[in-house]
């Protein structure tokens, strides 16, 4: 079957052609218009999502500024098409990742988190090796304490076989 869509090769064709025409609704026009979409590099897509009809002096999309270049914003149109030929998931998954206003915010905090997270593991890291040098040292001292106690023992033993020695000796002396 034949698309009215046939002759256009990219998006932002598409959308310049639905924005003059209207968006046609039957099987053949919707399935040419996924294959454009489906054709076309994300980041042509995301310009066409981000176009409120703002440019800035370097005559770039300008979604944050306020300068007015007289022409039609491709935004609404290409939600429109997009919302019509994609399931809303993917749809929706789009807004979130290319046009939602939150995602520099979010893309920040992201950012952020993975951050902590990397602070977060060398914390554990050195908790790990700390709690390591700690039972390393304990394991030293508990050695020592047992040599010393050893020695102790020791001591106290000879002391004890140097008064025995003693009392015997004064007791052939006195014998």
């Amino acid at each position: 079957m034949e698309s009215i869509y046939d002759n256009i090769s990219t998006a932002k064709e598409l959308v310049t052609y639905v924005m003059l025409h209207g968006m046609s609704t039957k099987t053949e026009d919707i399935c040419r218009a996924q294959d454009i979409f489906g054709h076309t590099p994300i980041e042509d897509l995301a310009f066409l999502a981000n176009d409120i009809g703002r440019n800035n002096h370097n005559g770039e999309p300008d979604p944050k500024g306020t300068m007015s270049s007289g022409r039609r914003a491709t935004r609404g149109t290409f939600y429109s098409i997009l919302f019509q030929i994609w399931n809303w998931e993917d749809a929706t998954r789009f807004w979130n990742a290319h046009t939602n206003p939150e995602h520099e915010q979010f893309k920040e905090l992201r950012t952020e988190n993975a951050a902590l997270k990397t602070i977060a593991k060398q914390a554990d890291v050195d908790r790990e090796n700390y709690q390591k040098e700690r039972a390393d040292r304990e394991a030293y001292i508990d050695e020592k304490l047992a040599l010393l106690d050893e020695a102790i023992h020791r001591a106290e033993d000879a002391e004890a076989e140097v008064i025995r020695l003693k009392a015997r000796l004064f007791d052939l002396i006195d014998g």
